[in-house]
């Protein structure tokens, strides 16, 4: 029978115990008020109960030094591509008082102390202690993003993922990363930086959503590549070998798969991704189901029996083509669910559709349908 020390069933439980706060406070109206207190008492928790083993290190000051030379080049190059899509002023970048206590001091303390938590558990010598750091940071930084918003359509969840959570889990790959070989500094300043600069600056650019989630995700995997050939370097045996490229291998498919989902829900290119949650089209297209279309600039002219996207009361639905009428030279686009028993009220017009169903993908929305109920409960 396996025996399990005191040491250890202590930081499984404290690391439950925190992860299970910050998860409920993710789900709660004022999620950074509310999870300041949680992360209080979770880092006294840490620090008094679990015993504390430093982490030896060299390069801490110029890992530091890199890292905020990395955030700083994003940022300088995120608001120069301003000058190309444009600047809009941004309701955060008021700083006052009242939203510096808000926002600025909440999101710092979090900040902080999770990192603290995250050292703590990291200087514990059990495999658990990896995967459980890394799920409390990522529950600590979807609480700095605001937590999980009410969800009341399906293309939001679509979003949550691809511009807050894929991020969130990258991000969380170079901290814990970070924090496990240089310390907690590192980290912490990095984290500081890319979360609160938006409090100070009054103007953000307006570049593409997409654009941003593709860099958010890319960048600490470029910063984690770069400091780990920089400082890493060692003489490794064949078999070692053979199993990091295995390693290599399933990193690039995953982040391959991880940046062509993103590139369809963020819906910024040619192809897009929408996740069906009525049964208007049952038959063809069932609730819970996910289809995949080409935007209608791409596509060609549209012809009956073409299911097509539309933007209608500030929902995107999907119906089909049943008949086209050419009224002063404008095209008209009668249109119906195939199990609706009749048209849809008036027709859209060509500056309406959004795009084209290309391909179907069955129960690929279910998991938004569940956060879909969740959060509306």
């Amino acid at each position: 029978m396996l025996k399990v020390s005191k040491d250890t069933k202590k930081v499984l439980a404290i690391s439950i115990f925190i992860l299970g706060l910050l998860t409920l406070s993710l789900y709660t109206p004022y999620a950074i008020s509310v999870s300041v207190p949680v992360i209080i008492l979770s880092w006294a928790l840490a620090v008094t109960l679990i015993r504390k083993r430093s982490i030896h290190s060299y390069n801490k000051q110029q890992v530091l030094f890199i890292v905020i030379v990395f955030a700083v080049l994003y940022l300088t190059l995120y608001y120069l591509s301003g000058l190309k899509y444009g600047f809009v002023i941004s309701s955060k970048g008021q700083i006052t008082l009242p939203s510096f206590l808000k926002y600025v001091a909440p999101i710092s303390v979090i900040i902080i102390l999770s990192e603290k938590i995250r050292e703590v558990l990291l200087a514990q010598p059990m495999r658990a202690a990896v995967p459980l750091s890394y799920a409390v940071g990522v529950a600590s930084e979807l609480v700095c993003a605001g937590g999980i918003p009410t969800i009341r359509h399906a293309y939001q969840v679509a979003d949550l993922f691809g511009l807050v959570i894929f991020p969130a889990l990258t991000a969380n790959v170079l901290f814990t990363y970070l924090v496990r070989r240089y310390g907690k500094t590192s980290s912490t300043v990095y984290r500081m930086i890319m979360t609160l600069y938006v409090y100070f600056i009054p103007a953000t650019s307006d570049v593409p959503k997409a654009l941003c989630a593709f860099v958010l995700v890319l960048l600490p995997l470029i910063i984690y590549l770069f400091i780990d050939m920089l400082y890493e370097k060692r003489v490794k045996y064949a078999l070692k070998r053979s199993r990091g490229k295995i390693g290599w291998i399933f990193t690039a498919a995953a982040l391959t798969l991880m940046l062509s989902f993103i590139m369809l829900i963020t819906c910024q290119f040619r192809f897009g991704m929408v996740m069906i949650a009525t049964d208007s089209m049952t038959g063809a297209i069932d609730r819970s189901d996910a289809v995949i279309y080409e935007t209608y600039e791409k596509y060609g002219p549209i012809e009956e029996g073409d299911v097509i996207i539309f933007g209608e009361n500030n929902k995107r639905v999907v119906h089909r083509v049943v008949e086209i009428e050419n009224v002063n030279g404008q095209r008209h686009y009668i249109t119906k669910g195939d199990a609706n028993p009749g048209n849809d009220p008036g027709y859209r017009i060509d500056s309406d559709i959004i795009g084209v169903v290309r391909l179907r993908v069955r129960f690929l929305g279910y998991p938004s349908l569940i956060l879909h109920e969740l959060t509306n409960k």
